[in-house]
């Protein structure tokens, strides 16, 4: 049985990234000036970088079971979180090398956070 934190995290990631993941595929355009905006703008790669390294630290400090069950989404989401704010951080040229620079990617990459958070929200809300 799945622990009381662990439903909480995915009631509030699972929304969060299937809104986010929709976007990215259904707002193809706009996400792509957002990301352009991004490049040009280390400022914003850099505050990028921090809010997913503390979403990541506070998700991992607070819930963090390695348990083969649906559960399992809830701690991918802050290690998911923490690699990506410490790469925007130490390694941002890389980062948007392998996630910024082709557009076929870019639009496939929505649908990845668009069936996670279903999937957290099937967790949290349906079960």
């Amino acid at each position: 049985m799945e622990s009381y934190e662990a439903i909480w995290l995915a009631s509030i990631f699972g929304p969060l990234l299937a809104i986010v993941g929709m976007w990215m595929v259904v707002l193809n355009e706009n996400f792509l000036k957002v990301i352009a905006s991004m490049k040009a703008t280390p400022g914003a790669f850099y505050l990028a970088g921090i809010i997913n390294l503390l979403i990541g630290i506070t998700v991992i400090s607070m819930y963090s079971e390695w348990v083969w069950d649906s559960s399992l989404l809830v701690t991918l989401v802050g290690w998911v979180f923490l690699v990506r704010g410490v790469l925007s951080l130490f390694m941002p040229h890389m980062l948007i090398k392998w996630t910024m620079t082709d557009h076929t990617t870019i639009k496939l990459t929505g649908v990845f956070p668009f069936i996670w958070g279903l999937a957290l929200c099937w967790f949290a809300f349906l079960r």
